[in-house]
C-alpha cells in the first residue's frame, strides 16, 4: 500500500516494525521509496481490496514506543480534547485542533454555542497542563476573550 510518512523517523517502516492501523497491530514486511512517499507491505494486508479498504487510515505506533519528550513538552494527541480553564476556573471549552505556526503552536478551543478561541502556546498564556486530569489552565490575556 502507498503511505505518506508523517514522521521524522523513517526506520518506523523498517521490516519487522510493528505499527497500528485502526488500533490493530500489523508488522511491516517490506518498504521502499516511491515518489514522495513509500510503498509498504503489511503482514495482514494480503491484496489490493484489503489495502483499498484502509484508504485514509492512519498508521501509528503504540504509545509505549514513543520517544520521551523533555519536561513541559507534549505530543499533539495528548492535548486534543483537554478541557481548558482560565486561572479563575472559567471553562473555555476543549482543544479541538492545533495549528502549527512558525513562531508557536496555536490551540483552537471550542465550546458549543460560542466562537472558537485561538490560544497561542506560549508560557504567559498556558499556565499548567495536567494530562491526568485532562485539563489545561490558561491566562486569558486581553484580546483573547471571545
Amino acid at each position: 500500500m502507498k503511505v505518506q510518512p508523517q514522521t521524522d523517523l523513517p526506520e518506523r517502516f523498517s521490516p519487522g516494525s510493528v505499527l497500528l492501523i485502526r488500533d490493530e497491530p500489523v508488522t511491516v514486511v517490506s518498504s521502499r521509496s516511491h515518489k514522495a512517499g513509500l510503498v509498504v507491505k503489511l503482514s495482514s494486508i494480503q491484496d489490493r481490496t484489503a489495502a483499498e479498504s484502509l484508504r485514509g487510515a492512519l498508521l501509528t505506533i503504540p504509545e509505549d514506543k514513543l520517544p520521551s519528550l523533555p519536561e513541559g513538552s507534549y505530543y499533539h494527541f495528548q492535548l486534543i480534547e483537554l478541557d481548558v480553564y482560565t486561572n479563575d476556573d472559567e471553562h473555555l471549552g476543549q482543544i479541538v485542533e492545533i495549528l502549527e505556526t512558525p513562531g508557536n503552536d496555536v490551540y483552537i478551543v471550542r465550546l458549543p454555542e460560542r466562537r472558537d478561541i485561538l490560544l497561542p502556546a506560549i508560557s504567559n498564556v498556558v499556565l499548567d497542563i495536567d494530562l491526568d486530569a485532562a485539563r489545561m489552565t490558561v491566562n486569558l490575556m486581553d484580546g483573547l476573550r471571545p
